[in-house]
């Protein structure tokens, strides 16, 4: 039996589902992000839910906002991560987060706004349109069972595969701290864009700053990334 796929992306999200599967993961979605809360209790209950997905802050439905929970073969949660769409017809996504700065509060609280500095790069000026947030993103499992063995970079091209079916966005983007860009993290994620420094958050009672790069893809950058992940694509470049 053959079995016909409706276009190009979709065949692209079964493989990329197979190849998480064959890793371990199994993939669940939803946009109940109070049923998220529950979840991220019980599986990360030292990590508190991010600003730009707490539905007490943020008007998240159906529509504009989804989660992936990933689990194990013993049914435990290993991975979390979460999608969120922005239509900025009218202003560039630098416009937006200079008056928006804290809907993406990290998730350790506490900031200063009075001192936090929000500077936007090249990037964040010229991205209008359909703009995808991603965030929330986390690895779990055993020392060696899932980090380490190239997962990360699987679910993180899942996650863009999956909102350029819902959205197709015009952009993609994310905010990772500095020390976590510097450990090629965003190139694992498959971000071919920083802009650096975006934001300097200021914690309060601290001298230091929590210092956040930008990672982000166009379209046309995300079709390119994508577009290598057809099996016939890795053969040839192998």
């Amino acid at each position: 039996m053959t079995i016909q796929f409706k276009s190009r992306d979709d065949y692209l999200f079964a493989t990329s589902l197979d190849q998480i599967r064959s890793n371990g993961v199994t993939i669940v979605t939803g946009s109940d992000f109070e049923e998220y809360r529950e979840l991220l209790s019980a599986a990360r209950p030292d990590h508190k839910l991010g600003v730009p997905f707490d539905p007490k802050r943020q008007p998240l439905n159906s529509g504009n906002s989804y989660w992936m929970a990933g689990y194990d073969a013993s049914g435990n949660v290993v991975h979390t991560q979460a999608l969120k769409r922005l239509n900025l017809s009218k202003s560039s996504l630098g416009d937006y987060m200079r008056d928006n700065l804290c809907e993406f509060e990290p998730p350790m609280g506490g900031i200063d706004y009075e001192r936090s500095v929000y500077r936007p790069g090249p990037g964040a000026k010229r991205m209008q349109g359909v703009v995808t947030y991603h965030g929330e993103f986390w690895l779990g499992g055993e020392p060696g069972q899932f980090r380490g063995t190239g997962m990360s970079s699987l679910l993180a091209r899942h996650a863009f595969l999956t909102a350029m079916l819902r959205w197709d966005p015009d952009y993609f983007f994310g905010l990772m701290s500095k020390p976590l860009v510097f450990k090629g993290f965003s190139a694992r994620f498959g971000y071919m864009h920083t802009d650096p420094d975006a934001i300097r958050f200021a914690l309060r009672d601290e001298e230091d700053l929590f210092e956040v790069v930008m990672g982000y893809n166009s379209n046309e950058d995300l079709r390119f990334l994508l577009d290598m992940q057809r099996p016939e694509a890795i053969e040839k470049a192998a």
